[in-house]
């Protein structure tokens, strides 16, 4: 007699871009209250099987990008399990550089806000694109040191190789508020990174 054998046939279309096998990917847009399904298929029917942080920076490519009702999933391994994320939520790290002249020039001078948050957004809204809609999101809660910090991501920009930015707003608190001390910019690279880092 045979065996009968069970075909489990992945959702969606093979698409021929998305990373490749053995890229380094990070969480990108995704709120410091939410996190990012892995699912066990393409698309938002499969079943989550882990979520993963808004900050994870070690998402392991394995080189498969499918097409599933007009949106695009790559599959990822994450702390050891294999699955799919949406291809709007991962991307590359790229160069960081300091933005604070640029933000400081373009705002007038060192702003100041009653809330960390706040001045987190303000500083975003120097680096949203002038020619697509842009989507500014808060990656983390906010944290005090000697300097307080807070990150925000900016997704979409016109360049079809950077996604977008990771910024990483330093404050210094005030009697009213929190004063920006300084800017770190992050390119998020979305087809990936030479060696350098630079957006490929």
């Amino acid at each position: 007699t045979v065996s009968p054998t069970t075909t489990t046939t992945t959702p969606g279309t093979p698409v021929d871009l998305g990373p490749s096998a053995g890229d380094i990917l990070i969480v990108v847009g995704v709120r410091h209250d939410d996190t990012l399904n892995l699912r066990a298929g393409p698309g938002t029917s499969q079943p989550v099987l882990v979520t993963i942080p808004p900050t994870e920076e070690r998402l392991r490519a394995e080189g498969e990008t499918r097409r599933v009702d007009g949106s695009f999933w790559t599959k990822v391994t994450y702390q050891g399990r294999t699955g799919w994320v949406h291809m709007g939520y991962v991307g590359y790290a790229g160069i960081v550089e300091d933005g604070t002249a640029e933000t400081v020039a373009v705002l007038g001078g060192y702003p100041e806000e009653a809330t960390l948050a706040a001045l987190g957004a303000r500083v975003a809204s120097v680096y949203e694109s002038d020619e697509v809609a842009s989507r500014v999101v808060q990656v983390t809660p906010g944290s005090a040191g000697d300097l307080h910090e807070i990150v925000f991501d900016v997704i979409g920009f016109a360049d079809d190789s950077v996604g977008g930015a990771r910024l990483h707003v330093f404050a210094e608190k005030t009697a009213t508020g929190f004063r920006l001390h300084s800017v770190e910019v992050m390119a998020i690279c979305t087809r990936g990174v030479d060696a350098d880092r630079a957006c490929v």
